[in-house]
């Protein structure tokens, strides 16, 4: 199988939900990815923002990042010690997830696994 069957090139459309609309956020964060977190924090105030972008292999693809203050109206979850921020217009979409760490031959990164994703490319960091 060649990778252009692994990674379709259409962008689907992101569903929208109503902003003002509270989900009940469950996620978890590996305890690898916890201590790299706290490394990048340096124990500033700084917040996890996830995201979701189109694009990516898979339709959709994460965004993280560590920020003091954000425009965008987010619910806000204390995973681990850690404050992390979900777009309230990507709640469903990321309620559930786990937010791992992995160590690989070529240099590490974090990844998502995500039990709403109807299908993940090979690449881990885009969904669908």
């Amino acid at each position: 199988m060649s990778a252009d069957d692994q990674c379709p090139t259409a962008e689907p459309v992101i569903e929208v939900y109503n902003e003002n609309e509270l989900v009940d956020i469950n996620l978890t964060i590996t305890n690898k990815a916890k201590v790299m977190l706290e490394g990048a924090m340096e124990g500033g105030n700084s917040s996890l923002l996830i995201g979701v972008l189109n694009g990516g292999c898979s339709g959709f693809k994460y965004e993280l990042q560590l920020v003091e203050e954000t425009d965008e109206i987010c619910q806000t979850v204390i995973v681990e010690g850690i404050e992390v921020l979900i777009p309230r217009n990507f709640a469903n979409m990321l309620n559930g997830i786990e937010i791992a760490y992995e160590d690989k031959l070529m240099g590490g990164g974090f990844k998502i696994n995500n039990p709403n994703a109807d299908r993940t490319c090979g690449c881990g960091e885009s969904f669908s």
